[in-house]
């Protein structure tokens, strides 16, 4: 009975299902268990949720020194007490106290082990269906002085790659430019040297969080301390470039700057500190209104928490600021109100991470490279 339903038919009906229950899909019938599984129907099932725009969950993690663990939970992101929905399973055990989140895509969330990126784990992690691929170790050289990770996806070719930008050491220990380009492709499993690419005559800061907008990887890049740039990777094209700052952040110190996302434009997070304390007093954020145009940059909003300032996360779908403050307690701040609230959660302020969540079936048939299941799907 089931096999004389037209596959057309199935696909319209199993796009607007929910992952889990397309999990529960595939032990019906084989025929249903191969559409699931096909890549096309994964590809097309990614934008047909991405382009629904049904995002209400934020994904949360942080690390607690009292309890040892490092925590991954999904948030109402309308909420406005950001009201835990659903905590994730996350058995993986980093060589440090936490991984290092380098950034999330469609649902895929890329994370190292070791934090100068040089010998240890990557990771790509579907917390929706439980399945993570352990990326192949790169070759390894003793002159390596830094590696910066990024992670993008290329709508071109539905495929998610990570870059990896090698900066190798000279007899005086300075930096030589320009760097060395990896890209490891998930459907690839390997990784190549990237010899056709252009390379930044800036670098990047290894301070920086990153974003994906309009199919780029954005980071804080510099040619020296204080000359700075946002720095750009092409996913598809596999080239940089660069955006210029606005021009009332020139000054600023390198570690003082990240980059975010506000209501999906490139943003600036300007830390201000003053005198010795390890927390920041406030921040700005700064936002370019036309992608690309540097006389769209615009200062948007001051935010000034008492206690201080951590680490901002990003913007909540009610346009409030999720934010660290100076004693490791998740805040939202409404800046058009000047007001903060405590969220009632508290960590380890550098492991605080916050994204949108996405379901997605990406790795459900496995890409090329180690594969784990560690999460029970439940209903």
């Amino acid at each position: 009975m089931l096999d004389h339903i037209p596959k057309e038919v199935l696909i319209k009906i199993f796009l607007r299902l929910p992952v889990k229950q397309l999990l529960r899909c595939r032990c019906i019938c084989k025929t249903w268990y191969s559409l699931i599984s096909n890549h096309n129907f994964i590809s097309t099932h990614s934008r047909y949720t991405i382009d629904s725009n049904n995002n209400n969950y934020l994904i949360l993690r942080h690390y607690s020194r009292s309890n040892k663990k490092e925590r991954f939970a999904l948030h109402f992101d309308d909420d406005d007490m950001f009201s835990e929905y659903q905590e994730l399973d996350f058995p993986l055990e980093s060589s440090w106290d936490y991984f290092e989140i380098v950034g999330s895509c469609n649902g895929i969330i890329c994370l190292t082990d070791n934090h100068s990126h040089i010998l240890k784990r990557i990771v790509l992690w579907n917390p929706s269906i439980g399945l993570s691929v352990t990326l192949p170790l790169q070759r390894i050289s003793y002159k390596v002085s830094n590696v910066v990770l990024g992670f993008g996806f290329d709508s071109r070719t539905n495929d998610y790659k990570v870059i990896r930008i090698v900066y190798y050491s000279t007899n005086d220990d300075s930096l030589m430019v320009p760097p060395e380009v990896e890209i490891f492709e998930l459907s690839r499993g390997t990784w190549r040297i990237n010899n056709s690419a252009s390379v930044p005559a800036y670098d990047v800061s290894k301070y920086s969080s990153q974003i994906v907008l309009e199919g780029a990887i954005h980071w804080v890049g510099y040619y020296s301390p204080r000359e700075l740039t946002i720095a750009v990777y092409v996913v598809h094209d596999e080239e940089f470039k660069e955006f210029r700052m606005p021009d009332e952040i020139s000054g600023t110190a390198l570690q003082h700057l990240s980059v975010m996302l506000c209501c999906q434009l490139l943003s600036i997070i300007q830390y201000k500190k003053r005198g010795s304390r390890l927390c920041y007093e406030s921040c700005c954020i700064w936002v370019m209104n036309e992608y690309g145009v540097h006389d769209s940059w615009t200062k948007l909003f001051n935010v000034v928490v008492t206690g201080g300032i951590g680490k901002v996360l990003g913007l909540r779908n009610n346009v409030e600021v999720l934010l660290v403050g100076g004693q490791g307690e998740l805040i939202s701040y409404d800046p058009w109100y000047q007001r903060s609230k405590s969220l009632g959660i508290s960590g380890e302020s550098c492991s605080f991470y916050a994204g949108i969540y996405m379901e997605s079936l990406v790795l459900l048939k496995g890409r090329k490279g180690s594969i784990s299941r560690y999460v029970t799907v439940q209903g």
